[in-house]
């Protein structure tokens, strides 16, 4: 798919479990920078960045999913023709690696047939005055 500005535009997912560190990662990729906290997202947020791939420029269209379960309905509605995905968990977090089977039962459903999916383990650093 083609856009105004780059050769190619691709739909990209943040998938996982709530707490997992979904947010933080696309604002790291998005700004550079690093957020040591985030909220928890309410039904989807949108980030984009071109980048370029072997001298083309493509435009990847982020969508930062919420991760509680409340939101499972309306977050599913973005999977459709979703090109890739990073399937996100806590290592510090059973509860969110056993859940990773469902993540993926998802994005293999709902989004295109031949979509590429990642699997991303993040960590919290706590600090000392961390409650």
């Amino acid at each position: 798919m083609k856009s105004v500005f780059s050769d190619f535009l691709f739909k990209f997912l943040v998938i996982g479990s709530a707490g997992t560190g979904k947010s933080c990662l696309l604002h790291q990729f998005i700004e550079g920078k690093f957020k040591a906290e985030s909220n928890h997202t309410i039904g989807v947020e949108f980030g984009s960045k071109i980048v370029n791939v072997g001298g083309k420029s493509v435009k990847l269209q982020i969508w930062d999913t919420a991760g509680q379960e409340r939101f499972r309905s309306v977050t599913r509605s973005y999977y459709r023709g979703a090109a890739g995905a990073l399937l996100v968990y806590d290592l510090t977090s059973r509860d969110s690696y056993n859940a990773l089977g469902n993540w993926l039962g998802d994005a293999r459903s709902l989004a295109s047939p031949n979509i590429i999916i990642l699997c991303v383990g993040t960590r919290k650093i706590w600090r000392m005055n961390d409650k």
